[in-house]
Formats: C-alpha cells, structure tokens, sequence
C-alpha cells in the first residue's frame, strides 16, 4: 500500500521524484541499518492506529530510555551521502511519521561522520543537526525536519555516514513513540542494481534481506523468536572468506537456561529445493558446536544438522546437504549456538543461501590460494592462482543454480587470468577451480 501511494504521488507531483527517498517503511523497503540504540526498539509491529497519515499494517516500536538526555537512534547508510545542500537551503526536507503521547515534543535528525562523532565530543564529526516539533497526542503526523544548524564545517556531504533520530531530545522520559516511512537525504547505494532471487538468497546484511523471524504474513518484533540479540554490524574479518561489508551479529542470552534459539521464516515461503540442494551459510565466533534444525509448518523437524566451528574467531563456511528432504517441506530453521550452554558468546552469521553446489570445508581450507579481485566487480574479474601444482587447472564462473556461465583450462603457466563479465547481470556467483589435486570455491559479487 506504501508504495502505491508514494506512485501515486510521484504521478501527480513530478517534483517529489528527485527529493528525499525512503529509508525504512519496516515491511518492504530498509536502506540503512540500525547500527546503535539507547533505548528498546521493536522494528515490525501492529500499527497501533491506523489513519489517513499512516494505514500500513507494520511500523517501529521506540520505548526511551530514561538514562540519557541523548537518545539516539544510529542509522548507517548504505553508501556514501550525496549532496546534502537542498537539505540545509530548505529546498529538500526529510520527514518522518509519529505516533507521540504528546504534542510539543522535540525531535532531531543529525547528520554526522560517525568515526569522528562520539558521545562526550561534541561537535567533532556533526555535519548538520535539523529538528521537528510533534503536534498530535496518540495519533499518525507527518513532520518535516528543518535545518537548524551546522555544528561542524570540517566534515563535507561525501563524509556522512549516518543518520541520528533523537526523540524529546534534552529530556530524561521513558516515554513510547512509533515511527514509520523514514525519508532522508539520498546516497551512493551500493545495493542498487543488484538481482536478488528471495528463493535463493536469504541474507547477506550487505543488499540480501529474505528472511523472517516471524511467519510472513504476521506482524511481530525482530525479537520474537531469538532468545539472543541479533544486530547489523560491520564484518571482523573481510581478508578471508567472507568479503562482506556487514554482517550479522548475534549475541547469546545467559538468560535461557542453555537453550538459546535463532528461529527464521523464509520470506519467500517454503523452502525450494527442486534445483538448489545445498544450504549454505557462514559463522565467525568461538569454537562450539552449532545445530540446525529444519522444521516444516508445524515445527516438526524434517532434517538436523550437527557441527561445530573448529577455530576461534575465523569465518567459516557450511553447506548442508539437503537432497533428501521433501522439494517444499521446510518453511524455518532454528539455529542452536552452544546449546545447553549459558554464556554471553557472540558469534557473526552470514551469506544465508541455497545452491546446487556444495561449498564444503575442505574446498576453502586453502581458498587464499585463489584469489580475486576487485570485489564487488564490474565487467572484469581478476583471479591470481598462488599454488605450485604440476598439472592443467579448470576454471568456471557459475550462478547460484550451478549453471556453468564462463569457463577455461589453464595449462600449468597460467597464475594470472582476466575474465570478461561484462555480459553477466549483477548478482552472486561461484568461482570454482579445480586440478587434478585440487578444488577451490569462492564466491563473486557483480555489482553493474
């Protein structure tokens, strides 16, 4: 319905197209992550009042926390800001729907470099602060946020990073807001363009969000099915495996008595397997053993899977075999980290996908043998091969459906290759390399 409307809009003003653009509606549409919260945040929740500002069915829940002055809400564009000058001249205004308790209550967006910001700094890294007062008492407004200063002049439009939400700004209240529809200042998105399949790719934190934590068509908190917290973070290590920008960072709760559970829905619905076989998905932590449980609608198990991480701190990659479950029996899995345990580990989770090829452990025990760049690519792939083997080398481009796009076989001379992608769509790929001794996997992301 959201989106309908704002075409809709667009339709009748032409103008509205090249002004601000949605950040988060909390259904169908996020941009930016949630990097930092003082407060409790609820991210998909029953609209508590629908009206003519506001008649989706999901928005965000903001509980205050009554400690700081500054409550912030951090959000992390993904990708650098553009022109911020409309914004300060007027010409361009974010806006923001709220539900508030009161009216006359004091909101702010601040514009900032988030690695010079800092809480008692003060005001290093603020590129620009604007603010909106509230009018309505337990009712959907629409406000518009209105320049107001510009606190630091040494950080320049291309150096924010972040947007900060701040409700009754200077006051210590506990009181709850809802928000919805979140319009801010355009940015380089890196996501855009890319082709994500929701039957194959389930989540990557970086473009690739597919999956639920609740059945699709109901609404509830991020919340309502981790025992832990889960929370957008940046990778810890993109120099091996993993080439992410962000990922998902999971942190335990010693409250759970050992049984700490992650439980996700696929977006798509049930689990397709016809074609795509392998489950694949990579975990950064302590070395503990880990069980999924694939279940069907009813929360039966249809298939387990038991392993365990067996380095600390290093990302290391899964691929469970599924071939012998039913094609459309599976609609969730639970993952267990360390169950029956009680501890406060933190572990990072990423690249949720399916494929027909198995990504094993032993393909990548030497993947830096094989390396690509750049990553994300464009037209042109560069693979190095770092290994002494004696004997022919196949290479192969695949899609996540294991399809062969480019190929070549290299005689023993060959350790540097330029492949032309230029004719691939953007998306995820599969490089695999294999000799007669040897078999090595990596994965590709073309970005056009």
């Amino acid at each position: 319905m959201k989106n309908k409307l704002y075409i809709l809009l667009m339709l009748a003003f032409p103008f509205l197209s090249s002004s601000q653009i949605l950040w988060d509606n909390f259904e169908d549409t996020r941009i930016g992550y949630y990097d930092f919260v003082h407060g409790g945040m609820t991210t998909r929740l029953n609209n508590p009042l629908p009206n003519a500002i506001n008649s989706s069915e999901l928005c965000a829940q903001y509980v205050r926390n009554p400690g700081e002055t500054y409550d912030v809400i951090v959000i992390v564009a993904n990708g650098p800001f553009l022109e911020l000058t409309d914004y300060i001249n007027g010409t361009k205004k974010m806006t923001i729907d709220v539900f508030s308790p009161a009216p006359g209550i004091p909101l702010q967006i601040t514009l900032e470099d988030s690695s010079i910001a800092g809480a008692t700094n003060y005001p290093d890294g603020r590129h620009s602060i604007y603010t909106a007062i509230t009018t309505a008492t337990n009712a959907w407004e629409r406000v518009e946020f209105i320049y107001d200063l510009r606190p630091d002049n040494s950080v320049s439009d291309v150096d924010v990073t972040s947007l900060i939400l701040l409700f009754d700004i200077g006051n210590n209240t506990n009181d709850t807001y809802y928000f919805d529809n979140l319009y801010g200042p355009e940015f380089d998105n890196q996501c855009n363009g890319l082709v994500i399949d929701p039957n194959v790719n389930f989540a990557d934190w970086d473009c690739n969000w597919n999956l639920r934590f609740c059945p699709s068509n109901s609404a509830c908190s991020s919340y309502d099915y981790m025992s832990g917290w889960l929370n957008h973070k940046y990778n810890p290590d993109n120099t091996g495996i993993n080439i992410s920008k962000y990922c998902g960072e999971y942190t335990r709760n010693p409250d759970s008595n050992g049984e700490d559970v992650l439980v996700s829905y696929f977006a798509s619905g049930n689990l397709d397997l016809s074609v795509n076989k392998y489950f694949n998905f990579k975990v950064y932590g302590p070395p503990r053993p880990i069980y999924m449980s694939f279940q069907d609608a009813g929360g039966n198990e249809v298939f387990g899977y038991s392993s365990a991480l067996l380095s600390n701190n290093e990302w290391q990659q899964f691929s469970i075999d599924l071939s012998t479950v039913s094609t459309t029996s599976i609609v969730r899995f639970v993952l267990f980290l360390d169950q029956s345990v009680v501890n406060w580990d933190k572990y990072y989770l990423d690249d949720f996908n399916l494929s027909s090829i198995q990504l094993s452990l032993e393909e990548l025990e030497n993947a830096d043998a094989l390396k690509i760049y750049p990553q994300p690519a464009d037209n042109h792939l560069n693979i190095t091969l770092e290994f002494k083997e004696d004997d022919k080398k196949h290479l192969a481009l695949c899609d996540v459906q294991g399809r062969v796009l480019l190929s070549r076989t290299l005689d023993q001379n060959f350790h540097n290759v330029v492949l032309d992608i230029s004719d691939l769509n953007s998306g995820i790929y599969f490089l695999k390399m294999k000799s007669r001794n040897s078999l090595y996997t990596k994965q590709v992301q073309i970005i056009k």
